[in-house]
């Protein structure tokens, strides 16, 4: 079935996944090429036209659009590249002032770190088994905040809440490791929101 312009949307916000699939072949190509003009790179492309799509779906009852389709996307697509580069810029000069502050004699004592390794252990495993499973699938597994919540069935809101729950008390357990702690976890962060 083709949808016009006018009726799309409406057909989308009452759950109509074929006019979904129709909105969503017709300009998937398109936006990853004008998004890999912004982060010249095609991966990141296309998980900002997915996450694009993604929140279009999820937020389908709420959706309103006033402008053409083809404009709100590329305009959603171009706002997603500029705020991924204002964060990817924040990270980066975030990682070089903490590699030029960074003394690795720090974390570089075997005990230092063998005890912290423990306390990070005994306190992982003293989470709620939910947040310690998403915590280890984000940690030790690396994957993505959207690849936990569809192997948990959880949504990806949960699975930010849970994680930052999760560094909140690691945060709170580990103080008298605080220097150490803070290195790591700007390293975690670093990695998995790069």
């Amino acid at each position: 079935m083709s949808y016009t312009d006018s009726d799309i949307i409406p057909q989308i916000a009452q759950g109509n996944k074929s006019a979904f699939e129709t909105l969503f072949k017709s300009h998937y190509a398109n936006l990853c090429g004008y998004a890999v003009r912004y982060v010249w790179e095609l991966e990141q492309a296309e998980e900002i036209v997915q996450d694009l799509f993604f929140n279009i779906w999820n937020k389908r009852s709420d959706l309103y659009i006033s402008s053409s389709i083809e404009s709100y996307l590329f305009r959603a697509v171009r706002n997603a590249c500029l705020n991924y580069l204002k964060r990817k810029k924040i990270r980066e000069n975030y990682a070089s002032s903490v590699q030029e502050t960074h003394n690795p004699q720090d974390v570089d004592n075997p005990v230092e770190t063998l005890e912290l390794q423990k306390k990070i252990d005994e306190t992982v495993e003293s989470m709620p088994p939910e947040r310690k499973k998403i915590f280890l699938l984000s940690r030790h597994e690396g994957l993505k905040y959207k690849e936990i919540a569809e192997q948990l069935g959880i949504s990806v809101k949960t699975v930010e809440a849970q994680m930052g729950k999760a560094l909140k008390f690691l945060r709170e357990e580990l103080k008298e490791f605080m220097v150490i702690v803070i290195y790591i976890l700007i390293e975690i962060i670093l990695f998995f929101y790069r």
